[in-house]
């Protein structure tokens, strides 16, 4: 170990989180220790400020290309915001919420606003207008910080906020009219907090000052992604957030010489916590990629650029590295570079054959497990085993123990773990029950001293012959095992069988097929077929085999709400938008319009003929139209 405590050897260091993990009936914990003391974010600050000085924090493209920002200016701009905040009157415990992509004053902002002891709010901008406003609305912010002028007049009067600070230049008199509060460039805000010489003081002594503020103070208010219900403001202390850095020194080896390439959203925890205080607690450098996620192009320029030591981010990413390179072999070096020491990914379990793919290039793949109302992480898996159990996401971190309750829901107690949620008693008593333990509403189970994920206990349903299905195990099984499928939901619920939604990965098809649509139906329609029909003879349990499945052919968005911005399915609105294809599979009958009858395979015989007269029977309805790329209403596949 170093002098300071952290393991040298990453191989060390994971061998020893799966080897530290014990597990005492039904809870699992590591006899590792966090390494550190407690501390507020300004405590950090003011050891990154001494240890890494003119070092980078971060880079941001501006104007066509990376701009470096070291952690000398990045704490000069925080101490300088920090002021301006308490000019216009934020105090400890107000909120500041912000409305923008991810962008380098977001992290100035978020680093002031916490120092003062008050409470950053990010909120994801690609939100409807009315869920904007009633999100802004309840928080009640003080201060307001926004990307763009343009954005609040679509919020309407807002009578908590005194100050809107934008980001980008723009006609500032409209915004000041919306919203009844004063309005500032962010440039400005700097300048104005830089120029008070009369309460100007020395860096160091605010840092001081932000050092001193509560770890157990509330410093983050984040919503929760909306995959079961409304979306709930979770309180985390400074203490929360740090925890996880705390857990991470005892298990990783991250340095300043490690680059982090940044696209996930920083309103979510995955993004907002895990990576990016797993890159800044460590004086890694953190690139953040404009291409957000959705811009494949964009974000393999910045990936060749940046060349990544570690990488964090959701399936989808990896399924396009993993496709783009099969088909580009000659970028497959420049993509799984020499430098490239791990990648993680979490929200979503990914398929056995991208890890695979992964591991045959010598980068292992992490996965971890948790939720925003724990900070998040929870569990983490080893970087030295090879990921044979399906659903398998990890060792307890230090600090963090794991438990199984009687009916299944899995349980979490750490410093990681909540205050509650934001004015939302009932629902931070549900989850909090006062018995010690973060109820999770996820159901697993321990295999040995790790924790295998079942599925969240809203999707588990009864058939009509009253057998419990688990769908998510059905759902994971069927991505893993065919690289055209991108999402599967499995329905079922009150019927006499089961059947898929299966919604095709259509970067893969373009990037295989390109322009020929002909040959990319055929081929993927009969690979569909065989993909369910293999399920249905491995899969031993008879009454979950698959009698039909039904190819919809639309991607799933953010937009639409389909989609959460950490890209999880909302399984719900999915399937309230999709009921004439379950209409379709279930209960066909004349009155079904063909377009949704015609997506569908039955794999089992249907002798009733064609409603619209044609000579077949309906397990035929799938050789009209377009199977894969669909003659539905809605979005087309095409594109």
């Amino acid at each position: 170990m170093s002098a300071e405590g952290r393991v040298d050897d990453g191989v060390e260091a994971t061998m020893r989180h799966a080897g530290a993990a014990v597990r005492e009936g039904n809870m699992i914990f590591s006899r590792l220790q966090p390494l550190g003391a407690r501390e507020s974010i300004g405590g950090m600050l003011s050891r990154n400020g001494e240890r890494f000085a003119g070092l980078p924090a971060f880079r941001e493209r501006r104007g066509g290309a990376l701009r470096t920002i070291t952690w000398d200016a990045l704490l000069s701009d925080v101490e300088a915001f920090a002021r301006f905040l308490s000019m216009r009157g934020v105090r400890a415990g107000d909120r500041v919420a912000v409305i923008s992509p991810n962008r380098g004053e977001m992290l100035v902002a978020e680093f002031a606003t916490m120092g003062l002891g008050a409470i950053y709010t990010p909120i994801f901008s690609g939100y409807a207008a009315e869920q904007l406003r009633f999100l802004v609305t309840h928080a009640e912010p003080v201060a307001l910080l926004l990307a763009s002028p343009s954005q609040l007049p679509h919020l309407g009067v807002l009578p908590s906020v005194r100050v809107v600070v934008t980001f980008e230049a723009g006609a500032m008199e409209p915004v000041a009219n919306a919203s009844g509060a004063p309005a500032v460039w962010y440039s400005d805000a700097i300048r104005e907090g830089t120029s008070d010489a009369g309460a100007r003081r020395d860096i160091q002594e605010w840092l001081g000052e932000a050092s001193a503020v509560d770890p157990d103070s509330p410093a983050l208010m984040m919503y929760t992604s909306g995959t079961s219900g409304p979306l709930k403001g979770v309180l985390l202390s400074h203490d929360a957030i740090l925890s996880q850095q705390r857990a991470l020194s005892a298990i990783w080896d991250v340095t300043p010489a490690d680059r982090l390439l940044s696209y996930l959203p920083w309103h979510h925890s995955f993004g907002g916590i895990f990576e990016k205080y797993t890159a800044l607690y460590r004086g890694a450098v953190l690139c953040i990629d404009e291409s957000l996620g959705k811009d494949f192009g964009t974000l393999l320029r910045n990936w060749m650029e940046v060349r990544p030591t570690i990488y964090f981010s959701v399936p989808k990413i990896y399924q396009q590295l993993m496709a783009h390179t099969q088909l580009h072999p000659e970028d497959g070096p420049l993509v799984f570079h020499e430098g490239l020491r791990f990648v993680f990914t979490a929200a979503a379990p990914l398929p056995a054959g991208v890890s695979s793919f992964f591991a045959a290039r010598r980068i292992p793949v992490l996965e971890g497990w948790g939720l925003t109302e724990t900070a998040p992480c929870c569990t983490l898996t080893d970087m030295n085993e090879p990921r044979t159990v399906p659903g398998l996401i990890g060792y307890p971190i230090p600090g963090v123990t794991v438990a199984i309750a009687g009916d299944g829901e899995i349980l979490v107690r750490g410093p990681n773990v909540m205050t509650g949620y934001f004015r939302n008693p009932d629902a931070t008593a549900r989850a909090l029950p006062g018995d010690g333990w973060f109820h999770t509403g996820d159901l697993g189970e321990l295999a040995g001293n790790a924790l295998r994920l079942v599925s969240r206990k809203d999707r588990v349903f009864k058939m009509l012959n009253a057998e419990k299905v688990i769908p998510t195990i059905i759902e994971n099984r069927l991505a893993g095992m065919n690289p055209y499928i991108r999402h599967a939901i499995v329905v079922g619920s009150g019927q006499d069988f089961l059947a898929a939604l299966i919604f095709p990965d259509y970067f893969r098809i373009r990037e295989e097929f390109g322009d020929d649509n002909a040959r990319a139906e055929a081929t993927v329609k009969a690979s569909l077929r065989d993909t369910v029909l293999a399920f249905n003879r491995e899969h031993e349990v008879k009454y979950e085999r698959l009698q039909a499945f039904v190819v919809v052919s639309k991607e799933l968005t953010i937009e639409e709400q389909e989609l959460t911005p950490s890209l999880k399915v909302r399984v719900s609105n999915v399937l309230e938008r999709t009921g004439q294809y379950v209409e379709a599979v279930f209960e066909p009958h004349a009155g079904c319009d063909c377009r949704f009858l015609r997506q569908v395979m039955r794999l089992a015989p249907d002798v009733r003929t064609c409603f619209a007269g044609l000579p077949r029977t309906l397990d035929a309805c799938h050789e009209c139209g377009h199977f894969v790329f669909g003659d539905s209403p809605g979005t087309a596949a095409t594109t």
